[in-house]
């Protein structure tokens, strides 16, 4: 187990390791000095349709052929249109799996407001 976990960190990326480097500065006992500045969420590159989508699904609780009706489009396309969302979310280590993650993806990337 130790093996295999040395191996995934030595193979992790910048970002992953500024990442792990703040997990470990707020823990006691361990000191991380340099490097722990806040990292810039990856930018999936949404098209201007891919983020009209994102907003309309994400910040409500409609059922699919109610977004897709309010977009104006067949409940098959808005499918393959999340499908692809979830895609680019996932290629920069963004994952959003779920509706809800989708939302927390589209609040970091300011494109819908936080929960008051």
């Amino acid at each position: 187990m130790t093996d295999a976990l040395r191996v995934r960190i030595v193979r992790a990326d910048p970002q992953q390791w500024r990442r792990l480097a703040r997990i470990l500065a707020g823990e006691p006992g361990i000191e991380v000095t340099g490097g722990t500045e806040p990292v810039p969420a990856a930018d999936p590159q949404l098209s201007p349709r891919q983020r009209d989508v994102l907003i309309a699904y994400a910040s409500c609780n409609d059922l699919l052929p109610v977004v897709a009706r309010r977009l104006g489009m067949d409940e098959e396309t808005l499918k393959t249109h999340l499908r692809r969302l979830r895609v680019k979310y996932r290629t920069v280590g963004r994952p959003a799996p779920t509706r809800r993650d989708l939302y927390v993806r589209a609040v970091e990337d300011g494109l819908v407001p936080p929960p008051s």
